[in-house]
């Protein structure tokens, strides 16, 4: 109306020629919006020798306006958006589909489960009471060793065959041996504590504890039987059983 071109006024405010043209057709929209928006309001209406205040309380009151009716549209755009419950809904039956089956699950198999966890902690209890039980007890410094006792030397019994016969072997209560023999066949056998030695003919076998001759085990051509044990290695040169 003043006869005032844009560039005139851009030159005058530095404000750019994009902003005045978005001022003069209200596209407030491209400002930067703010202060900078009040600025530029001010700025061109002291250039142009008009009211600076009422026409950013204009600006002001049209800009809260605005906001108040693009407020609205959104809330209304939102608000008759379809909203897409399938997601939610599909999670949520295969949750419950989850549960339902777990809950069947322990009510059918409740008893096998409850059976097999007794089952694995009295198999436990056993193991640990039989690893206690087999322990063996500690020895006083300086005691001598007790039968049975890892410690405790070796009992190695040789047996030589002289005849044929039917012989039965016995290591610490386990049978190590039970059949026939012939004449020159020699075995060897260890144990920790006894062993137990029986054969149709008591002459047929030679036998060696500790590598120290033992007396016959009964009379010859008779069945006999012997058991031998730690203090037999002390007695084996001579002596009969």
């Amino acid at each position: 109306m003043r006869g005032v071109s844009l560039d005139e006024i851009s030159a005058a405010t530095r404000i750019s020629t994009r902003f005045l043209e978005a001022i003069e057709k209200d596209q407030w929209d491209q400002l930067p919006g703010g202060v900078f928006n009040r600025g530029f309001i001010r700025s061109i209406a002291r250039f142009l020798g008009l009211d600076e205040d009422s026409l950013v309380a204009e600006y002001s009151l049209g800009n809260a306006a605005g906001a108040h009716v693009h407020s609205a549209a959104v809330a209304q755009q939102a608000s008759q958006m379809p909203r897409n419950w399938r997601p939610a809904a599909v999670a949520v039956v295969l949750i419950a589909l989850v549960l339902a089956g777990g809950i069947l699950g322990w009510h059918r198999y409740r008893a096998d489960i409850s059976a097999w966890v007794h089952a694995r902690y009295a198999a436990m209890r056993a193991g640990h009471h039989a690893e206690v039980a087999q322990k063996p007890a500690a020895s006083p410094p300086g005691s001598p060793a007790a039968p049975g006792d890892p410690a405790s030397p070796v009992l190695t019994l040789k047996l030589q065959c002289t005849k044929p016969a039917s012989v039965k072997l016995s290591a610490d209560g386990k049978i190590v041996f039970d059949g026939a023999v012939q004449p020159g066949e020699s075995r060897q056998f260890d144990a920790q504590d006894n062993f137990e030695v029986s054969a149709s003919d008591s002459s047929a076998l030679a036998l060696e504890l500790n590598g120290k001759t033992l007396p016959p085990i009964g009379m010859p051509g008779e069945p006999g039987s012997v058991t031998l044990t730690r203090s037999d290695v002390n007695t084996a040169v001579g002596g009969s059983h």
